[in-house]
């Protein structure tokens, strides 16, 4: 079957594309739309990482190969040399026209194949570089002279929000633009399509219940510190609000016996990594996200693509997506006071969350995965 479908390909007009990401965990969860587009235009698209979970078996059958190659997180161990050296003998086997690089190591190791093979385009989707308004100096000294050595071996920087684009736009790469982010898939994300009374039994949750939902990895940039004080803040005056959060992580059982000790058991359940997420927000009234940093988070996308307002801290990427009073409110980050204050706020304004809700739905029709992919269209030239 995939030989038929690859000689099948290869009457058209078509590129041969390799996506490169650090894990597989990437492209399954922000990918997959953006291969199946390429895929559906005559390209061959396949991919080389790390395969931490199982490639989404709808990309197996659209026979694309996985290349399993042995990068790490780690900048610093040397195995991802090896995974180098792995790019270079899957590009001389299959000598594919571009390579599409995500997330900082891959992204790194895959346009250096560009010394090797100089006619190859390298296309840099940048998820949010780590240098920033408001970051430590020691990232701007370390990654921003390496991202502007690297501009010699990129032909065209995707950036996804505008701040960014404008360090993009001095780093001087040969072609740069700003999408909307990777795109929200709209038929996924729809509050018709769960009942949210059945949802909310499943989860143990009453239809009067006031329920946020904070979807992201358990760890440090997630901030999910001040998620937990504010509740605990709102709880000692009265309120009582509920909060799932979705999404596994390296402090996830740290944080469980936190919001324990601080007896916010009844408040707060960490659910784990779930594939409901979207089921999830039906059930819900609200998004919190109070990262230290981000590039632009899907899945603030999500919520506002199901009618959710979200309060989130005033940093890069989620000032993108929330408007301040309008699709949500912005908060301070480690200000849980602010955020506790926004969250009363709306938990008695039933009314102005409903408005806040469509003013988020309107506002993220433009973030269509099919609209992003649109906007790329000449960088795959």
């Amino acid at each position: 079957m995939l030989a038929c479908f690859r000689v099948n390909a290869g009457k058209r007009k078509m590129k041969k594309i390799l996506y490169i990401t650090t894990v597989s965990d990437t492209i399954n969860s922000f990918l997959v739309p953006h291969i199946e587009k390429l895929i559906s235009e005559g390209n061959i698209v396949d991919c080389a990482c790390f395969i931490d979970e199982e490639i989404d078996p709808k990309l197996r059958s659209l026979g694309v190969l996985v290349h399993n190659v042995p990068f790490t997180r780690n900048p610093l161990n040397p195995i991802n040399f090896k995974a180098y050296k792995e790019l270079i003998k899957i590009q001389q086997e299959l000598y594919y026209d571009i390579v599409h690089v995500h997330t900082p190591i891959a992204a790194i190791y895959g346009r250096l194949l560009k010394i090797k093979f100089p006619r190859i385009r390298t296309i840099y989707t940048v998820h949010g570089f780590h240098f920033y308004k408001g970051a430590p100096l020691v990232n701007w000294g370390l990654y921003y002279p390496i991202e502007k050595f690297m501009t010699n071996y990129t032909d065209a920087m995707i950036t996804i929000n505008s701040e960014d684009y404008k360090i993009a736009k001095k780093l001087r790469c040969k072609e740069t633009l700003i999408v909307n982010g990777v795109g929200v898939n709209f038929a996924s994300y729809n509050k018709e399509l769960f009942d949210r009374s059945h949802v909310r039994k499943k989860l143990d949750l009453h239809n009067n219940d006031f329920v946020l939902i904070m979807i992201a990895e358990v760890n440090k940039n997630k901030n999910h510190q001040q998620m937990i004080k504010a509740v605990e803040i709102l709880k000692n005056k009265g309120i009582e609000v509920k909060v799932i959060c979705a999404g596994g992580g390296p402090l996830l059982n740290v944080l469980k016996q936190e919001v324990k000790a601080r007896k916010l058991a009844n408040n707060i359940v960490f659910l784990g990594s779930r594939t409901d997420v979207n089921q999830l927000i039906v059930a819900s009234d609200l998004g919190i996200l109070v990262s230290f940093r981000e590039g632009l988070p899907r899945n603030i996308m999500e919520l506002m693509a199901c009618q959710k307002p979200v309060i989130g801290t005033n940093i890069r990427g989620i000032r993108d997506l929330v408007e301040d009073g309008v699709t949500g409110y912005l908060v301070g980050v480690g200000d849980e006071k602010a955020t506790a204050a926004k969250i009363e706020e709306l938990y008695h304004q039933r009314e102005r969350l409903e408005q806040m809700g469509a003013n988020a739905y309107e506002f993220i029709q433009k973030f269509d995965v099919d609209s992003v992919m649109k906007s790329m269209e000449r960088v795959y030239r």
